[in-house]
């Protein structure tokens, strides 16, 4: 049981950083020699899927394996939210995991928020900084992770790309919505 709770976390953040890391080489080549040998249209079009399925696996595939088992995993072992954060989960992945205290994409810390816990709290340019992942990300997802506002998150990077701490990785290949892609940026 361990080892499959393990083996479900460490895939999910091994899918963030690069999803086809994950790929079943040996399962698509068998399913390959399935499709090969088959006559049957329905079956060879299932097959088809299965090796479409394994051959791009996405993130969403083992989000739900982590989101059972992270919280008791890491109430086990120590690890916080934050430092799942760290690792670029995002905070709704986190939230539906069952980690109290994360809020609008970032971990809420003690003494944050005023008297009542109304009001906005103030994201320091620091902790946008800790909350930048290892991977390229974009300006809306540094925001989400780190919970500043759109224009502090701007000012941070604006800052880094002038430091040379940051570096424009261009533009978000996989976009699809309406409006241009995003810029991407990295740590130098």
């Amino acid at each position: 049981m361990a080892n499959s709770v393990e083996t479900a976390i460490r895939n999910y953040l091994v899918a963030l950083k690069d999803p086809a890391a994950l790929r079943d080489e040996e399962r698509i080549t068998r399913l390959q020699q399935s499709l090969d040998s088959s006559d049957d249209q329905l079956e060879r079009l299932q097959l088809q899927q299965q090796i479409l399925d394994l051959s791009n696996p996405s993130v969403e595939r083992f989000e739900e394996e982590f989101v059972t088992h992270a919280r008791a995993w890491a109430d086990k072992h120590g690890i916080s939210a934050r430092a799942f954060s760290a690792e670029g989960v995002p905070a709704a992945v986190l939230r539906k995991a069952g980690f109290g205290g994360v809020g609008r994409g970032r971990v809420a810390r003690r003494g944050t928020r005023p008297a009542g816990g109304r009001g906005r709290t103030r994201v320091r340019a620091e902790d946008v900084r800790a909350a930048m992942p290892t991977r390229p990300f974009t300006v809306k997802q540094l925001q989400e992770t780190s919970g500043a506002s759109p224009a502090v998150v701007r000012r941070v990077v604006r800052e880094d790309l002038e430091a040379k701490a940051l570096e424009d990785a261009g533009v978000e290949e996989s976009h699809a919505g309406p409006g241009r892609a995003p810029r991407l940026y990295r740590r130098r």
